[in-house]
């Protein structure tokens, strides 16, 4: 995984499907954690539930309706 500061406060994160799926799924564990909590401070709570959102909404879709994004299960194989 790579980080670079392209300007204030503005990342780019260079990762392998593995790892992006990994800080996803993180992020979601946590956001549920959060919102179960009512001592999270409530905007955090927030801003990681849009920044999930935006997430979701800027993953591209596959014509089938799948998403696209890397998925922490592995691929179906024909055997």
């Amino acid at each position: 995984m790579r980080l670079e500061q392209t300007r204030t406060n503005v990342f780019t994160l260079t990762a392998t499907s593995q790892e992006l799926s990994a800080l996803v799924a993180a992020a979601r564990m946590t956001l549920e954690v959060m919102q179960g909590d009512p001592q999270a401070p409530q905007e955090s709570t927030g801003l990681l539930a849009r920044v999930l959102r935006d997430y979701d909404r800027a993953v591209p879709r596959k014509e089938d309706g799948r998403s696209s994004r890397p998925s922490i299960d592995p691929p179906d194989r024909a055997d």
